[in-house]
């Protein structure tokens, strides 16, 4: 009875704040922001060891200065708070994104923030708590290439999935950023990461987006080291991606993606070599993952489209690639039925070396202007969980997950979810429940 009490707490806990005025006429505001709350529960059949029973309810809350060329002040506040009340052991969790107060001249000439950021010109290395500074140097009505800015950033890690900063960590550097129209973006910047008295990493990034109207697009991202974690190690490419799509014509798409990383644990290197201990050659190796691959996309008429992909990854440096096909349809308003539908599987290599299918089908259709259900199917789940070593990926290759989920708008500013899931495998079932409300103001 205790689980079904959770499931029902959940689910009302989130229908009591959907309980939301209506949206009044629309006017320009100075800020913009956003409130959600979601809950979940589930209850988990382990076979031989009885049931297990797990709820969480998460918060978030988003302000922030509209946009303006008129300059002035500018501020955000994005958090995040998560509490677990069927777990005792586990403790609630509160984060932060951003919390920044700062002033900008009109067009964007010259701008100061402080507090925590995420600077999204750094990519990986956006989270800073401290001060960052930016200053336009040429206009694109002057330079024909586009904006050129530049900007430096200075300050402490804030940990990720709490409050508070990672002791004894630093982190400064500096970009070059050239914009142009329709997002054409090139980015150039340095970052270096002090573990107290040792360099943790000395790195230049680079990503560029690429646009050619409505036929092209690349995108590129890549991360050099200078050094090895800790200066320990050679200099070498730690990081490349590129994602390039190109259509000769509206009823064909081509898309080619190339995946280079290298998972290196910089901050674990750092303290050992602080304290004096031994770091291995392995450790400093780390371990590599790539994927190259392509896909292509057919649009043989209106609401309906192809897709055919292979691909072949290698997630050890020792092991050899593997292969991964994938084929799917997605049809929007089916035969002009109002139902949208998706059907898609994955096919590739085990480390076995047998193969393995992840399926998918979804059906959905708006019923009314308020209202969107969906059904699902998938094979060969996997899930993302948070555990102390870290994000954990669980992957459940002989599973079977059923769905049904929906979205309803509340006027035009709220919006609610509810979904139930049952997921089935040999040694284990669960029944999950998650609903959601999302308030804009």
């Amino acid at each position: 009875m205790r689980h079904r009490k959770i499931l029902a707490a959940a689910a009302l806990a989130v229908m009591a704040f959907s309980i939301a005025p209506s949206a009044a006429a629309y006017q320009a505001r100075s800020y913009s922001g956003r409130f959600s709350f979601f809950a979940q529960a589930a209850q988990r059949d382990l076979s031989g060891a009885g049931n297990d029973t797990f709820s969480e309810l998460i918060g978030t809350f988003t302000l922030r200065s509209a946009a303006s060329d008129k300059g002035g002040l500018e501020y955000a506040l994005d958090t995040r708070f998560a509490g677990y009340p069927s777990s005792e052991e586990r403790q609630q969790r509160a984060s932060i994104y951003e919390a920044y107060a700062g002033w900008s001249l009109p067009g964007g000439a010259f701008r100061i923030r402080a507090g925590q950021l995420w600077l999204y010109e750094l990519g990986a290395f956006g989270s800073v708590a401290g001060a960052a500074a930016e200053a336009r140097l040429l206009k694109e009505e002057n330079f024909g290439a586009g904006t050129l800015k530049a900007g430096l950033f200075g300050g402490l890690e804030p940990k990720v999935l709490e409050l508070g900063y990672v002791d004894g960590v630093t982190k400064l550097g500096g970009y070059l950023s050239l914009e142009g129209k329709s997002g054409r973006r090139h980015v150039l910047g340095y970052a270096n990461i002090r573990n107290q008295s040792v360099t943790e990493r000395s790195v230049i990034f680079f990503s560029n987006y690429i646009p050619v109207r409505n036929s092209f697009f690349l995108y590129q991202a890549a991360e050099y080291d200078f050094q090895g974690p800790g200066g320990q190690g050679s200099s070498k490419l730690t990081y490349f991606f590129t994602n390039v799509r190109y259509s000769p014509a509206r009823q064909v798409e081509l898309q080619g993606i190339y995946h280079h990383g290298i998972s290196v644990d910089t901050r674990l290197i750092a303290d050992n070599l602080r304290e004096g201990r031994p770091v291995s050659e392995a450790q400093l190796e780390g371990f590599l993952f790539e994927s190259i691959g392509g896909r292509l996309t057919l649009r043989p008429w209106r609401n309906f489209q192809f897709f055919f992909g292979y691909a072949q990854d290698r997630t050890r440096q020792e092991e050899e690639k593997r292969d991964r096909l994938s084929f799917g349809i997605f049809s929007p308003n089916l035969l002009r039925s109002g139902f949208d539908l998706t059907i898609s599987d994955t096919r590739f290599n085990t480390a076995a070396g047998s193969t393995s299918d992840a399926w998918y089908f979804s059906l959905g259709r708006n019923l009314g202007r308020a209202l969107y259900l969906e059904a699902y199917y998938r094979t060969s789940v996997a899930f993302l969980r948070l555990s102390s070593s870290g994000v954990l990926v669980d992957r459940r290759p002989y599973s079977h997950l059923y769905g049904l989920s929906s979205v309803i708008r509340i006027g035009r500013r709220a919006s609610l979810l509810v979904t139930l899931e049952r997921t089935d495998e040999d040694s284990l079932g669960e029944t999950r429940v998650l609903s959601g409300l999302s308030y804009r103001f």
